[in-house]
């Protein structure tokens, strides 16, 4: 996405545009630039667009995140719509949430959380680097919603890292909110699956109150798709 808003604006030396700024920059440079972020968001909307819903319960984390039926709520930073669509075509009524308006009150429904909006709900997207900073304010609707989802659960991660600021205050969030929290008989309460994590990853997220499960880095998604099948069995 980075690198076609690159092209949008018309620099041909992307590579110095990620020496002078990072992806969240470019990405607000971007928004500066054009005044919107749409044609960036629909193109990427277009990527998306050839997907089936075989093709999406073909991937094995998809078809088995759907099987956990004790699972009624799922958090994405995407803003794909993959994750509803496996699970509507898996026979589960899915209920988006982007925004405080969508809400749902019927607990009998899965919802899918769309933390930083999705392509039906482009006012909501958190794409450029104000964005971001607007979020981390933690003082949003959706904040407060993590915040009220985190109580009686146990949080489980995939596909994070320290490596994404983007979701790092989630992890904030997460340990503020747990450091308070009576433990669960594991003594943790929040999760988070890591291929081949290093002794620094484990002692940084074991400090956040997040516990590591370590996989192989080879066929990582076939790796992650085990541990969701065992966690259901």
């Amino acid at each position: 996405m980075v690198d076609h808003a690159a092209k949008l604006i018309g620099c041909n030396e992307e590579n110095l545009l990620r020496m002078r700024g990072s992806d969240l920059q470019i990405l607000e440079y971007f928004k500066i630039m054009n005044r919107e972020l749409a044609p960036l968001t629909n193109w990427l909307s277009l990527q998306f667009a050839e997907a089936t819903d075989a093709d999406i319960l073909a991937s094995p984390i998809h078809s088995e995140l759907v099987e956990l039926d004790r699972c009624s709520l799922y958090y994405t930073t995407n803003y794909d719509d993959f994750i509803e669509r496996a699970l509507k075509r898996s026979g589960r009524n899915a209920h988006i949430v982007s925004g405080e308006h969508t809400i749902a009150h019927d607990r009998s429904v899965v919802e899918v959380v769309k933390f930083h909006g999705d392509f039906n709900n482009p006012q909501q997207m958190v794409v450029s680097e104000s964005q971001y900073m607007e979020r981390m304010r933690l003082e949003s609707p959706m904040d407060f919603k993590l915040r009220g989802d985190i109580l009686g659960r146990a949080v489980l991660f995939i596909g994070y890292s320290f490596r994404d600021p983007n979701v790092n205050y989630i992890f904030h969030i997460v340990n503020r909110l747990f450091s308070d929290l009576p433990n669960s008989p594991s003594g943790r309460r929040a999760y988070i699956v890591l291929p081949e994590p290093s002794e620094f990853e484990r002692r940084l997220f074991n400090e956040r109150n997040i516990e590591v499960i370590p996989v192989g880095a080879e066929e990582i998604s076939k790796n992650v798709a085990e541990v969701l099948h065992e966690m259901r069995i």
